[in-house]
């Protein structure tokens, strides 16, 4: 016998709610400030549906009034927060995406999508078809029968329950159509259906097991004794007026049309502008990958919105494969206005990748690819000498600029093979960047779904991915010459189209005298690397080893219950908690699903209760330095080199920063003496030292000139200790009388001032009540009203134009501060990110000025020094013993002249062979 056909029940407004508040609004927004979570939540979630049930019928519920349980029960839902307004907008978006499915909307006014979904579900059984209700509501439960199953999501981030007969007897023990009188029982706080006052869940099951019946119950009530009876005979009339509440209605007029719920084929192009327009990145990836695979399900055109497909961005592709077209390609570089050029690879490793082929463009309509390192194309490829001996002189042409995506990769690659790309003149993922430091489309493809409408090949799509993942250099050369040539030609419209956008928001010379100056300058620094000593690491992972195996016998002796994994959670939870021995306080510390929370912050609250927690302690940072340093750092040698060569994003952050990735060297752990150990591993070669110089209170020397306070910029003027300074004015004593104290309280409200933090922090951070803490600041803030003065209007202008910037002009941008409905937690995170964000993101640009000048003084200099690493206020630099004196004044004076400021910048210099044991250079 056939399956019977499944009709897909979306109770929309349970799972949008559910979503709302499952998913984090900081997360999910546009950048015009449209919050979209539980539009992406429910999304999500029907595209699941669709791709992995493939239901031959589907239909969404929605609400649409109370079905006059209200008028029944004037306190129906009464309890119920008001919906955000924010879900109620998405709600509207929720509909859009619905139809732009085409997916039929089953709703009735005045009546609730339970009973909605009651009456169709009862109506599809009887046209032999079965149902499955996706719901967040346990209501429905009620409807389980023999062709009707209910999905409901489980808890976290497990797996959704689908509920059966079976399954809900064996949680609830009771049968689903008895699940209506346990609540006319019990009550149901959620809905503020009354119920019996006594009677729990665990009364009401036991009578419905006995009796079977509310009705029953009533019939036998005389033989139930005690506080029971006394109980159910006063609750009689709630209990029969709670029945009502919860029984779903089933027979509304409303007619379930199969023909109409039929998943129907929708046109890709319905969606596609409304995925752009709610930035729906993942999801439009999601959904182009499953088109290109699930036709005709997904209909797909190219020509009635304008867009374009895969591999349609070109109109020409040229494959260059002998010397003529070679030649014509030279001659047509040599007479361009500008050249985008991008390298197909074998990794994303760029100090390592092979160089598989070379994508050129100088207009928007043809792209050319050269071949160099196809496998089994060996007859097809110029060999890969001659190519770039004949590529060199027009892509280092200083007339001709050059343009690319994500340029230092490309770059680096090149200048490998020998040729070094320049000028940069244009890095499209750099400028989307720079207008939008928080923008989730610095992807090209998505960059160019999201903004020119043009649909692009996924790398995956060609190489695959996973175990089957293949190399670029396994890849046809015809199907990756109109993958290369995409990738090409679309940059050249991003430019264009990013132009126009930087200029429209006055950015255009921030970021063509700050932050495209940088690429060549990472470029450099990434293919310099640094030595790493590795024997010192390996001495230091062997006495890791010995000192972690002798801290387990410790935390074991302490425990008192023997050998355990220390690393587990829920095994170390009930050491500490669940034995009676240590006798840990409970109060405060937060459950998870594996007991009592060991996390950090539970460590910090429980220090000084017991000497397990601090062994416990030493033991997870061993753990970590030996796991994600001195064991991987080795890993990490490039054998070329010989160096660990970091990759520096300088689109990693929002305020201006670079990030470091593969490895991670800014993120060096500096705090204790174990952590600094780490640092001794870096070094210089023989006949060399490094030299670090860093910016001495730059953030703060950028508050005093932003804020004018006259006494941070007489301090800073007199080169007093700024926070003895400060110290001394809070506390309305002599500079000369601060204790140590004093100055380090002082020290800790400077820097976390500057990162929005308020008197409840310092409390917890202090040992002040939060009364006392209330008292510093506003102290603080009355001998240094400047600063105050700083955050009231930067906060202002945050919520009044949405962004906050640097002096130089880079902005972040704040919109949800300026919508009026974000409120709570997240506004106050989002005005301590707007108060940080002009002080870290001025003294990021500052840097970057620095070195900018810098590499131009290095390289007309003959002093043989390169920068190695910079880690946030810090420059790291590979210095000859000869001639580290003058170097050293060099950049101690091209850092402090870098940009002026109403306070002097300075700048400190330590040498040494390693990057630990350094010593104070005077300049």
């Amino acid at each position: 016998m056939p399956d019977r056909p499944v009709l897909y029940l979306i109770d929309g407004h349970a799972v949008a709610y559910r979503q709302f508040f499952a998913l984090p609004e900081a997360a999910f927004s546009t950048k015009s400030g449209e919050v979209t979570n539980a539009v992406y939540g429910f999304t999500r979630i029907l595209i699941d549906i669709l791709q992995e049930k493939r239901p031959k019928y589907l239909a969404v519920t929605f609400d649409a009034g109370l079905s006059g349980r209200d008028e029944t029960y004037a306190d129906y839902k009464a309890t119920r927060e008001k919906m955000p307004d924010s879900l109620d907008q998405q709600l509207k978006r929720i509909h859009e995406v619905v139809d732009a499915f085409n997916i039929p909307i089953l709703k009735l006014d005045g009546y609730e999508a339970d009973d909605v979904i009651g009456t169709i579900t009862r109506q599809a059984e009887e046209q032999d078809v079965d149902v499955l209700i996706i719901t967040g509501d346990r209501d429905i439960l009620q409807l389980l029968s023999d062709n009707v199953r209910v999905q409901l999501p489980a808890w976290k981030n497990r797996p959704d329950v689908v509920y059966d007969i079976p399954k809900f007897v064996e949680k609830y023990q009771i049968q689903p159509d008895q699940l209506v009188d346990l609540k006319a029982l019990m009550g149901d706080s959620s809905d503020n259906i009354p119920g019996i006052r006594g009677i729990g869940e665990k009364t009401g099951t036991k009578l419905l097991l006995k009796y079977g019946t509310l009705d029953n119950v009533y019939a036998n009530v005389d033989e139930i004794k005690g506080a029971q009876h006394k109980k159910l005979v006063g609750g009689k009339d709630d209990a029969y007026i709670s029945q009502e509440l919860a029984r779903i209605m089933r027979d509304l007029p409303i007619e379930l049309d199969l023909e109409a719920c039929v998943t129907q084929d929708f046109d890709f192009n319905d969606i596609s502008p409304l995925f752009r327009e709610l930035e729906f990145r993942s999801l439009f990836d999601r959904l182009e990958s499953y088109n290109m695979n699930q036709l005709p399900l997904f209909a797909v055109s190219s020509d009635d919105d304008g867009s374009f497909g895969p591999d349609e961005v070109a109109e020409n592709v040229v494959v260059v494969q002998d010397k003529d077209t070679l030649d014509a390609l030279v001659e047509t570089l040599n007479n361009a206005e500008h050249i985008v050029f991008d390298v197909e690879t074998t990794s994303i490793d760029q100090m390592s990748a092979d160089l598989v082929g070379i994508a050129l463009a100088v207009d928007e309509k043809t792209g050319y690819y050269v071949p160099v390192g196809h496998k089994n194309a060996l007859g097809d490829q110029i060999g890969i000498g001659f190519v770039l001996d004949a590529l060199q002189a027009p892509l280092t042409n200083p007339d001709i600029p050059k343009y690319a995506h994500n340029a230092v990769y490309d770059l680096v690659v090149m200048q490998r093979y020998g040729i070094n790309v320049s000028p940069i003149g244009f890095d499209s993922m750099l400028a989307e960047w720079v207008r939008d430091p928080i923008s989730k489309f610095l992807g090209l493809k998505n960059f160019a779904r999201q903004e020119l409408n043009i649909h692009m090949t996924d790398i995956s799509d060609l190489i695959g991915s996973g175990k089957n993942q293949k190399t670029m250099a396994e890849v046809a050369i015809d199907y990756a010459a109109k993958y290369a040539v995409a990738d090409g030609v679309v940059t050249l419209q991003a430019v264009k189209f990013l132009r126009e956008e930087l200029e429209k928001d006055g950015a255009t010379e921030l970021f063509q005298t700050v932050d495209m100056p940088m690429v060549p300058i990472i470029a450099d620094m990434q293919r310099k690397g640094v030595v790493l000593d590795v024997p010192y690491l390996n001495n230091m992972s062997q006495e890791l080893e010995e000192s972690i195996v002798a801290l387990e016998g410790e935390i074991y002796e302490l425990g008192g219950i023997g050998a355990f994994n220390v690393n587990s959670t829920k095994q170390l939870s009930e050491v500490l908690f669940d034995e009676d021995k240590l006798d840990l306080p409970k109060e405060g510390i937060s459950k998870t699903t594996h007991g009592f929370s060991t996390a950090q912050s539970t460590l910090d609250t429980l220090r000084g209760t017991h000497p397990i927690i601090e062994k416990i302690e030493e033991y997870r940072e061993m753990t970590k330095l030996k796991s994600t340093y001195v064991d991987a750092l080795p890993e990490l040698v490039n054998p070329k080199t010989g160096r660990v060569h970091t990759s520096y994003n300088q689109t990693g952050t929002s305020t201006g920063r670079f990030s470091s990735s593969n490895p991670n060297l800014q993120n060096i752990p500096i705090r204790t003496e174990l952590g600094r150990a780490v640092r001794k591993a870096f070094v210089a070669p023989n006949g060399y030292k490094l030299l670090a110089v860093d910016y001495s209170q730059i953030e703060l020397r950028i508050m005093a000139h932003i804020s004018e306070d006259k006494t941070l910029r007489a301090a800073f003027a007199e080169g007093q200790d700024i926070h003895r300074a400060t110290a001394a004015a809070v506390f309305d004593i002599a500079p000369e009388d601060v204790t140590y104290e004093q100055r380090s309280f002082a020290k800790r409200v400077n820097f976390g001032l500057m990162y929005g933090m308020g008197s409840y922090r310092l409390a917890r951070e202090s040992d002040l009540t939060l009364a006392e803490a209330n008292q510093f600041i506003d102290t603080y803030f009355e001998r240094i009203p400047g600063v105050k003065k700083y955050i009231d209007e930067t906060e202002k202008h945050a919520q009044e134009h949405g962004y906050v910037e640097t002096l130089l002009g880079r902005r972040r941008y704040f919109r949800h501060l300026q919508d009026g409905k974000t409120t709570g937690r997240r506004v106050g995170g989002e005005l301590r990110a707007a108060i940080n964000m002009p002080i870290q993101g001025t003294a990021a640009d500052i840097l970057k000025i620095a070195m900018i000048q810098l590499h131009d003084k290095l390289n007309n200099s003959n002093l043989g020094t390169s920068m190695i690493l910079q880690v946030h206020d810090e420059l790291v630099l590979e210095v000859p013993d000869d001639t580290l004196e003058e170097t050293t004044a060099l950049v101690v004076e091209t850092m402090q002249n870098a940009y002026e400021l109403a306070v002097p910048l300075v700048a400190n210099a330590e040498a040494g062979q390693n990057w630990l044991d350094m010593h104070t250079v005077a300049v």
